[in-house]
């Protein structure tokens, strides 16, 4: 047995071993490779695993092997720890390369039982020492099948989990396209007044020009149309930074961030939708407020679903029918108010953001699980409940915390604390 051999597996009862060392699936075999320089201890072992029901494939040396291994690609890999040329250890290593899954079990003699333990350091799954005996042998080859399953799962698993983990990233990018969508539909109609007063500006400094005499008078009014037409023309370029930085994704850059710009953008891109609901937001930010170390980008987004989850609120809640009648959302009647303040927290040297709104608020068994993913109060085709949970997660990131309180007299308070960030913070980046 000089050359490679391929042995089918016999289909009889298995003589070799006791019933509970016997091969775990009879009807569907293992295949074992046997590599051994020694004819005699090759035919006897191959003859012995052929006999309990497995398949078999043998090498008389270590390259043989290796080659066998990466083309019929057996489950578990018998080898002699001492060979001619390439010895087991070295066998062991490629096999880690060649299939890291399968299972490696050496064979050695009394007196190389330190290079068995060599095997196992370089993650070996078992050693058995010469001569084999069959009880010995297939008490080892049913810890190595155990030991492969375990690490098929747990490679299934972790698979799995990161599939998950994608998938939820894909979600998570599809609620932020949601908000981004209808802050897209709000700023068609807030860009569409700039233009529009741009075009007419632009039409009078026509007629202007038009005109054979310039008088001081003349001049004036038309450097004041040039600066309207500048200072919408630059409202109109504001807005849609807003919404190409909003709907950015890229890595994550950690650096100092002003809270007031913050707010400010956040405000500028929320304003047409707080206009057509009829909300009023009063924002309050201390001026000497620090800053905090974070992604703006992220940050902002954490606002604006908050502002968005307050008008969603402020809109559903009921109010009194002028008439006398049902009560009626509160978008028929007079509109809400939401509460964007901004201040330290001395104690903790934490800035501190809050938004209250005036809605219809969060009944009391719901508050524990508002941070859930896919948890939502609203109705059908108003989100999927990812939005708090996008905020939780943003916040966590940023080693800051939220939490969610029933107003004092009516609506819902959320408080943001964020870590003031270090003077000496420098540009940190990390995957989004």
């Amino acid at each position: 047995m000089s050359d490679p051999c391929n042995h089918s597996a016999e289909t009889g009862t298995a003589r070799a071993g006791t019933e509970k060392n016997r091969p775990l699936h009879v009807q569907n075999p293992w295949t074992i490779l046997v590599i051994d320089d020694e004819p005699d201890v090759r035919e006897i072992m191959v003859i012995s695993l052929e006999d309990a029901g497995y398949n078999t494939l043998s090498a008389p040396d270590g390259e043989t092997g290796l080659k066998l291994l990466a083309s019929r690609g057996p489950q578990i890999l018998i080898t002699d720890i001492k060979m001619p040329g390439m010895s087991g250890l070295e066998v062991l290593k490629q096999a880690r390369s060649i299939r890291p899954e399968t299972q490696v079990i050496v064979t050695t003699g009394f007196a190389d039982i330190k290079k068995a333990i060599i095997a196992l350091q370089h993650d070996a799954s078992d050693f058995i020492t010469k001569p084999v005996d069959d009880t010995t042998l297939h008490l080892a080859l049913k810890r190595a099948m155990e030991r492969y399953q375990n690490q098929k799962q747990l490679a299934d698993y972790t698979r799995l989990l990161e599939q998950t983990v994608l998938n939820q990233e894909k979600i998570l990018h599809q609620e932020k396209m949601m908000s981004l969508g209808r802050l897209a539909a709000s700023m068609v109609h807030e860009i569409n007044n700039p233009l529009s007063g741009i075009l007419n500006y632009i039409q009078l400094m026509i007629r202007l020009v038009e005109k054979p005499e310039w008088d001081e008078a003349r001049r004036n009014r038309f450097n004041n149309y040039l600066t309207v037409v500048y200072q919408e023309t630059r409202r109109c370029a504001d807005l849609v930074s807003g919404l190409l930085q909003f709907s950015r994704k890229s890595s994550l850059q950690f650096k100092p961030v002003d809270i007031g710009e913050l707010i400010e953008y956040s405000r500028m891109l929320c304003q047409h939708r707080l206009e057509l609901a009829q909300i009023r937001l009063e924002i309050t930010c201390d001026p000497e407020i620090s800053d905090v170390s974070g992604d703006a980008n992220q940050l902002q987004q954490c606002l604006i679903n908050l502002i968005f989850n307050a008008i969603d609120a402020i809109e559903a809640s009921p109010g009194p029918d002028p008439a006398g009648g049902d009560d009626v959302p509160s978008s028929a009647r007079a509109g809400g108010r939401i509460s964007l303040n901004a201040d330290m927290d001395d104690a903790d040297q934490q800035v501190r953001i809050r938004v209250e709104d005036t809605g219809k608020g969060i009944a009391p068994e719901d508050l524990p699980r508002i941070f859930e993913p896919f948890f939502t109060t609203k109705q059908d085709g108003h989100g999927v409940g990812l939005g708090l949970s996008t905020v939780y997660g943003i916040v966590e990131h940023h080693n800051g915390t939220i939490t969610v309180d029933r107003a004092a007299r009516q609506g819902t308070c959320f408080t943001i604390l964020l870590p003031v960030a270090d003077k000496h913070t420098e540009k940190k980046e990390t995957s989004s």
